[in-house]
C-alpha cells in the first residue's frame, strides 16, 4: 500500500509534468549570435592532421561516461566527464582535464564535485549526478552544468550549475537551474549551450517522465531562466542538438526514442527559437544514441554519430548541406560485438580544427583533434 509520502511524491511528479507541458514562453528571445552561425573564412591550404589522445588511465575510475569540452579563448580545452565504479552510482564525481595548445598533453583529471559536495552546496540530498555540459561564454566565464537526482531515476533529474571566473580553475558553489514553478523535475541536459545576442545563452534540454520531448531555456547573463520553448510534440526525440542557420533559424538534431525510425530526427525553427516544425527523420541510422552535430569550418553540418540501427560498436564522422541527407566521411571506430564508443561531443576549434570527445568501451575518455584538411583528404 503506498504510503502518504510516495502518494504526494507520485502526485507532485504529475503535477510538474503537467506544468512543464503547459510552461507559456514569454516573448520571442535574441537573435543567435553571428559566432554560431558564421562558419571560417575560406580554408587554407594546411596538411592532414589527427591527434588521438586518453584523458583518464584505465580502470581509474572504473566507469567513466558522458564527456564534453570547450575551448578558452587562448586555445586551452577544457573537457568534463563522469565516472564512478558504474553509471548512477553513489560514488560518482564530475572531472575535469585540460589541454595544453603548447604542449600538446591533457593534465590528470581532477574531481570538481561528486554527490555528496553537490548536497552540501546545494542544501539538499542528492542520490546519483551525471551529464556534464562544460561551456565558455563571450565573457571568458566557464559553466558547468550537470544532472542531479534526488528520487527516482534520471526521469526525475534537475539541472544543477557551477560557475568558474578564471578559466575552469576554481569553482563557485553548486545551485539549481530552476526551470519549472512545481518540484524543479524531469530536466536533463546533454548538448551545447549556443550564444544568443545581449550575452543571453540557449540551452537545449529534454524529459523523460511520463511523456519524452525537448525543449531549450533561454537564461541572463547570470544563468537565470527567462523563458522556455518547447521544440518537440512527438515523444521520439531526445537530447537535441541545436545548429543555428541564421540570426533567427536553426536546425536541431535528436537521438531516436520510443518507436521513432532508427534514424537521427531533425527539425528546424521557423521564424524564431520559439517556433519548430514537426521531426523528420533523416537517412543517418541512428541506434537510440546521442549524435553531435555542429557547422563545420566550411559551413556544412558536421556530425559524429553512431552510423548503425542498432548498438554502439562504430562510430563515424559525417557531414550535410540539408541536415536530412548525409555523406560519411570518416570511421572513427570500428568495433566487435559488446564494445561501446559513444556519447560524442564535437566542438569547432580555433586555427580549422577540430575536437571531438566521447566515450571509449566505458573505460576510458578519447579525445581526438583533426583539421578540415584530414576530413577532406581521400585515401
Amino acid at each position: 500500500m503506498l504510503s502518504r509520502l510516495n502518494i504526494f511524491y507520485i502526485s507532485s511528479l504529475l503535477c510538474a509534468s503537467v506544468l512543464t507541458y503547459f510552461y507559456p514562453p514569454l516573448s520571442a528571445p535574441p537573435g543567435y549570435s553571428v559566432s554560431e552561425y558564421r562558419h571560417s573564412q575560406p580554408v587554407q591550404e594546411q596538411e592532414p592532421r589527427l591527434e588521438q589522445y586518453f584523458l583518464n588511465p584505465l580502470n581509474d575510475p572504473p566507469s567513466v561516461h558522458a564527456g564534453s569540452l570547450t575551448q578558452l579563448s587562448d586555445g586551452e580545452v577544457i573537457a568534463a566527464w563522469f565516472g564512478g565504479s558504474r553509471e548512477g552510482a553513489a560514488d560518482v564525481a564530475i572531472y575535469t582535464a585540460r589541454f595544453d595548445a603548447v604542449e600538446q598533453e591533457w593534465s590528470t583529471p581532477v574531481v570538481v564535485t561528486d554527490r555528496l559536495r553537490t548536497s552540501r552546496e546545494l542544501g539538499r540530498y542528492v542520490r546519483k549526478l551525471g551529464n556534464p555540459v562544460i561551456y565558455a561564454d563571450q565573457e571568458g566565464r566557464v559553466w558547468l552544468y550537470y544532472v542531479t537526482v534526488s528520487l527516482g531515476g534520471w526521469a526525475g533529474s534537475s539541472i544543477t550549475v557551477k560557475v568558474s571566473e578564471n578559466g575552469g580553475r576554481r569553482w563557485s558553489e553548486a545551485q539549481r537551474l530552476v526551470t519549472s514553478p512545481f518540484l524543479n523535475v524531469s530536466t536533463l541536459v546533454k548538448g551545447s549551450p549556443i550564444a544568443l545576442e545581449q550575452g543571453q545563452l540557449l540551452l537545449p534540454v529534454y524529459h523523460e517522465m511520463i511523456n519524452k520531448f525537448s525543449e531549450v531555456l533561454q537564461l541572463d547573463a547570470r544563468n537565470r531562466l527567462i523563458a522556455k520553448y518547447r521544440i518537440t510534440y512527438q515523444p521520439q526525440a531526445i537530447q537535441p542538438w541545436v545548429v543555428p542557420q541564421s540570426a533567427t533559424r536553426a536546425t536541431a538534431f535528436y537521438r531516436r526514442s520510443g518507436d521513432a525510425p532508427p534514424r537521427v530526427l531533425v527539425n528546424q525553427s521557423l521564424v524564431s527559437s520559439k517556433h519548430w516544425n514537426d521531426l523528420s527523420p533523416s537517412d543517418a541510422p541512428n541506434p537510440g544514441a546521442s549524435v553531435s552535430v555542429i557547422r563545420g569550418h566550411d559551413g556544412h553540418y558536421l556530425m559524429a554519430y553512431n552510423p548503425q540501427e542498432s548498438n554502439r560498436t562504430q562510430l563515424a564522422l559525417a557531414r550535410s548541406s540539408d541536415g536530412l541527407h548525409w555523406e560519411k566521411l570518416r570511421e572513427l571506430e570500428l568495433g566487435k560485438d559488446g564494445d561501446e564508443f559513444s556519447y560524442p561531443y564535437l566542438i569547432r576549434g580555433q586555427n580549422d580544427n577540430y575536437h571531438l570527445i566521447y566515450t571509449w568501451q566505458r573505460k576510458r575518455m578519447r579525445h581526438l583533434i583533426f583539421n578540415q584538411a584530414w576530413l577532406e583528404e581521400t585515401s
